[in-house]
């Protein structure tokens, strides 16, 4: 009888793994890969955050609390916003209401404490939020200083028309008349206007601008007798007919008799018998005389 083949040891290099593979030591086949049932079709819907993916789930969008204090926060912070557009960056303000755009500009407070200028958005059907629609920017022929008084009166009706738009949101009574007296506890928009450095600064330069014009155009006056020009310390009268001013020198004539005269007619006027009426005074005889 034969004796059995010797076993063949297996190599130094190429060592036995520990766990035999499939069809290598056991002789079984391998299993098949796992399908998906067909009554089991996986979810057309994505896979939820922390569901399978094992990610954390996305916080989901809460809205604000409408408190009254979330509502004078949101008030307080668009009134500093517009408060700044017209007071400290006034000349940046001008400068955007001044880009020769044909679209009309609306100014926004925002609640972030800034402020922009720009045109309308597209707004929807229907009722739109008063935040969305911001304050309308015409000028016309209204001078700067009125023009800025006029923007910031509509800053404080548009302040007030967000807060209660958001104030509807408040349930009772004594929420809604807290956030009054907080909201009444700050100066207006066209308050602190008035009372800042920009708007003294502004009808500084307004009236020197009017001064001048005022001064270009008059001409200077002078003495209808002897053509020189006026100065403040000799006595000047004018006459109540031709509407012309002498040198009391001139037509001899002194302040205190002035006094007396309730209707100057000049030399001139009386020579030529002008409205002339010795009975409206009589010191206009004696003037008469002289001449």
């Amino acid at each position: 009888m034969d004796s059995p083949p010797p076993l063949l040891a297996s190599s130094p290099r190429s060592a036995l793994p520990d766990h035999p593979l499939h069809g290598q030591a056991t002789g079984s086949p391998p299993p098949p890969l796992l399908t998906s049932a067909p009554c089991s079709p996986l979810p057309a819907e994505p896979l939820l955050h922390g569901k399978a993916t094992g990610a954390p789930a996305a916080a989901a969008f809460c809205p604000p609390s409408y408190t009254a204090e979330w509502i004078f926060r949101d008030f307080a912070c668009r009134r500093a916003a517009l408060v700044r557009a017209l007071t400290s960056d006034e000349k940046a303000f001008s400068r955007k209401c001044n880009q020769g755009t044909s679209e009309t500009l609306y100014l926004y407070g925002n609640s972030d404490v800034s402020w922009e200028v720009r045109p309308q958005k597209f707004m929807p059907l229907g009722q739109p939020e008063p935040m969305m629609l911001g304050i309308k920017l015409v000028r016309g022929n209204m001078k700067r200083i009125k023009w800025l008084r006029h923007i910031a009166m509509h800053c404080d009706a548009w302040l007030i028309r967000i807060s209660s738009f958001l104030g509807a949101n408040l349930e009772t009574r004594s929420s809604r008349q807290r956030l009054s007296d907080r909201m009444n506890s700050l100066q207006t928009v066209l308050e602190t206007l008035i009372a800042s450095d920009t708007y003294q600064r502004i009808c500084r330069v307004e009236k020197a601008n009017e001064d001048e014009d005022e001064g270009c155009g008059t001409e200077p006056t002078i003495c209808a007798s002897c053509g020189s020009g006026y100065h403040a310390n000799g006595f000047w009268i004018c006459c109540d007919v031709c509407d012309r001013w002498f040198h009391g020198k001139c037509v001899r004539i002194t302040a205190a008799q002035a006094e007396r005269i309730e209707h100057y007619e000049c030399p001139e006027c009386c020579s030529d018998k002008k409205g002339h009426d010795y009975n409206v005074d009589p010191m206009l005889s004696v003037l008469y005389k002289r001449y």
